[in-house]
């Protein structure tokens, strides 16, 4: 009788292939059970390194960012930002500060960004 299935990150997996397995538990996994959970582990590593893969999409950059750059050492882009200074007019609707250059780019499957210094005034 075949495992039943589930849906999890994106892969479909035996429900017997559990994240509980340990190396205590392992070694006393039937060999058809360790197929499975190898097979698993080898859709998880390979949608990990297709994501890494993957350009940082606009839509997961501010919604004010200027894209300048995409490459595959990540995605430039300008933005405008606000101080924090509640007295500094760009807290009450005044221009913001900027713009500054940032890089985005894929760490497994977070977005991160790295500050590259003041930009150019455009």
């Amino acid at each position: 009788m075949p495992p039943i299935v589930a849906q999890g990150y994106g892969l479909t997996y035996p429900t017997d292939v559990t994240p509980g397995l340990s190396r205590r538990r392992l070694p006393k996994q039937d060999d058809e059970t360790l197929r499975d959970t190898q097979e698993y582990i080898d859709q998880l590593i390979a949608d990990r390194e297709r994501r890494r893969e993957e350009p940082v999409t606009e839509d997961e950059l501010p919604d004010d960012a200027d894209v300048v750059e995409e490459g595959s050492d990540g995605t430039v882009y300008h933005e405008y930002r606000t101080c924090g200074d509640e007295t500094c007019q760009c807290m009450s609707g005044g221009a913001k500060h900027g713009p500054y250059a940032y890089r985005a780019y894929r760490d497994g499957d977070t977005v991160r960004r790295e500050y590259l210094g003041k930009a150019e005034s455009e």
